[in-house]
């Protein structure tokens, strides 16, 4: 006697299976709503699959990959860790997939812009100067898991900030600039390393006071690379013919390089880089009182009660502080030339705090940023903040300041 077959009904197979599948989910994320969306939200992906398989089964069709033919057929799931699906992370979601590729929804297409977006707001955290950690927990309280963005994930979210300062170090100038700001400053690339790399920065300030900063670039303070960023800003559009002051330090590759560009005549020496050059050389039982009558010479209200001033500095401080007054009489036509503009701009153009600050912000940020280890980072880091810096500064006029 022959034993009868046992065949279950399609449809009894199938709710077993979503049974079986709405246990898993529960189990693994102890939350029965959490797990009955994405039950849900897999079946809607299964009857589109569905959908789309419908006539090519055992077809000859063209493979999406290279449109090789062969033959269609489903062939498993493949599994997304996280899917975002408004406020909820959905963990390890299985997909349909056939040989020959191609199967799209409108859904996956709003995965895949949520995941976009998350990935942008991970770089907006990274960029202003949230601790890796710290992007990492926020994440984490959301249900996604992302890494403690290893040095891979920094990476590829510096990737995206080198694209954009590729195009951004390209762009066309279009304002004229009545004044530039040149300045290198120095970052640790890495808090555990002592080594740090030369930023290179220049900010333009409009007549009627609007900033920019104009480029950036890593390297050191000589003549030649200046010469290069110089030129490279002036093929972009910058008119030189209209600056009227460039404000720099005392490194003399860039001193060169605007006198050779711009005219000797725009040279304007940062007043306060100057300053720390006098006090090192003055004694330190005169140091307080020769600053403070530093800040006042500075602050004169022309520049021949400057001039008078400088004499009365020179005969009370000859004797005692010789080496700081040499220091600053070698360099008294370059360092008075802000007296020749108006007084609402002489604070900011007689020194390159404006640099200063947004150094300050970069170190700021990357201090709290531990996989930033190398050069192509610092570069990411340095587009985010300038970024933002320049769509502050587009907003009011720095001699206005209310």
């Amino acid at each position: 006697m022959l034993l009868e077959q046992h065949v279950e009904p399609v449809e009894e197979c199938n709710e077993k299976t979503a049974t079986g599948r709405l246990g898993e989910l529960i189990s693994q994320y102890e939350d029965p709503v959490r797990a009955i969306v994405h039950q849900a939200l897999e079946n809607y992906v299964e009857g589109a699959f569905r959908e789309f398989m419908g006539g090519r089964i055992g077809s000859i069709v063209e493979r999406s990959s290279d449109r090789a033919l062969v033959q269609d057929y489903r062939n498993g799931y493949r599994t997304v860790k996280q899917v975002p699906i408004d406020t909820l992370i959905l963990q390890n979601f299985r997909i349909p997939r056939n040989r020959a590729g191609g199967f799209q929804t409108e859904l996956l297409q709003r995965f895949r812009h949520r995941a976009g977006k998350l990935a942008a707001l991970a770089l907006e955290l990274f960029v202003n100067g949230v601790s890796t950690r710290k992007v990492r927990r926020g994440f984490e309280r959301i249900g996604m898991k992302v890494g403690g963005l290893s040095k891979s994930t920094v990476s590829a979210i510096t990737k995206d900030l080198m694209t954009e300062y590729l195009k951004w170090s390209n762009r066309p100038i279009t304002r004229e600039f009545s004044y530039l700001q040149v300045d290198t400053v120095y970052i640790r690339v890495r808090k555990s390393s002592k080594r740090k790399v030369g930023t290179m920065i220049v900010i333009g300030i409009t007549e009627n006071g609007y900033k920019e900063v104009l480029h950036f670039t890593l390297g050191n303070e000589s003549a030649r690379h200046f010469d290069e960023v110089l030129q490279s800003l002036i093929r972009r559009g910058l008119n030189s013919v209209a600056i009227r002051l460039a404000t720099t330090d005392g490194a003399k590759g860039p001193i060169k390089s605007i006198s050779d560009h711009l005219g000797a005549e725009v040279l304007q020496r940062c007043t306060v880089h100057k300053t720390e050059n006098i006090m090192e050389k003055c004694p330190t039982n005169l140091r307080d009182e020769l600053k403070a009558k530093l800040h006042r010479l500075w602050n004169m209200p022309s520049r021949l009660e400057a001039e008078r001033y400088l004499e009365t500095l020179q005969a009370e401080y000859g004797a005692t502080a010789a080496r700081s007054m040499a220091c600053l009489c070698e360099d008294r036509e370059d360092l008075f030339r802000y007296f020749g503009f108006p007084d609402e701009h002489r604070k900011t153009i007689r020194n390159t705090n404006l640099i200063e600050r947004v150094i300050r912000e970069v170190r700021r940020r990357t201090k709290v940023m531990d996989s930033l280890d190398n050069e192509y980072g610092c570069y990411g880091i340095l587009m985010g903040i300038v970024r933002e810096q320049n769509e502050r500064w587009s907003m009011k006029s720095h001699w206005k300041k209310s």
